[in-house]
């Protein structure tokens, strides 16, 4: 696990110079969402290790969680890509509405929104709380589909489902073929979609559905902006390879523990 380890930092915690898409992350308060995206994952984590290993996996599992679910290295792989993504985008519009009293309202209202959803029954609120009157619901619903928030989310779940699978196969402890593999993840593609459903209603309600008309008529019309598009793009791409490689990792360390049980 150690020698694992020491993999993922080498391809993670490059040196780089500070760029533009340093200032931007500041502004879109992203090592607060680093944080949190943590929490989410050890939850996460955790429930693997309840379905998969004996026992939970007890301290071991939890110490391998800690340490897979490394802050540092998971800015450093958000940064990378969403640089990337950008290409010769220009940043600069970007950082000045994230930076105005209106943009770090938004911010922080979607940070605080997903350490809301951590709570329990706190999806089930959010959606009662904010889905009347029906124009509200409809602003909401226009947000969504202009950023295709759903089905970007389900493309990104499929793809971590497939590296999960993919960490299972290289680890031993599954012998599946890539089409079996993929069979198994496409067959579960009504349930993502049932369950990203409901959670991104209450994640929208949660965030978005706080906001001032205003903020979110605003926010709407900056998402529909070529940088507007050039950011939604850089954030699915960021986090998109960030969960894959976690997806991957984690599939690989419950492979080494099972087989490390059976020893």
């Amino acid at each position: 696990m150690r020698a694992f380890a020491l993999a993922i930092v080498s391809v993670w915690a490059l040196a780089a110079e500070a760029e533009p898409v340093d200032d931007l992350l500041e502004v879109l308060g992203s090592d607060a969402l680093i944080e949190v995206i943590r929490d989410e994952l050890l939850d996460y984590g955790e429930e693997v290790g309840e379905a998969m290993l004996s026992d939970g996996g007890g301290a071991a599992w939890s110490d391998i969680l800690e340490r897979l679910y490394d802050t540092e290295l998971m800015q450093a792989r958000l940064r990378s890509t969403m640089q990337e993504s950008f290409g010769d985008t220009e940043i600069a519009p970007l950082i000045g509405f994230y930076e105005t009293e209106q943009g770090q309202r938004i911010v922080q209202a979607e940070l605080d929104a997903r350490r809301y959803l951590l709570t329990e029954g706190a999806q089930e609120e959010a959606e009662a709380a904010c889905l009347e009157p029906p124009e509200h619901k409809e602003a909401l619903l226009e947000f969504a589909e202009v950023n295709d928030i759903l089905e970007r989310n389900v493309a990104g779940t499929l793809n971590s489902d497939l590296a999960f699978y993919h960490g299972l196969v290289d680890g031993g402890v599954f012998e599946m073929s890539e089409g079996e593999v993929l069979d198994e993840v496409q067959g579960r593609l009504p349930e993502i979609r049932v369950s990203l459903e409901s959670w991104l209603s209450g994640y929208l309600c949660a965030s978005l559905g706080s906001l001032p008309e205003g903020d979110l008529a605003a926010y709407t019309a900056f998402s529909q902006t070529e940088e507007g598009h050039a950011l939604n793009n850089a954030i699915f791409d960021g986090f998109g390879a960030l969960y894959d490689d976690l997806s991957y990792a984690i599939g690989l360390a419950v492979s080494v523990q099972m087989l490390g049980e059976d020893l």
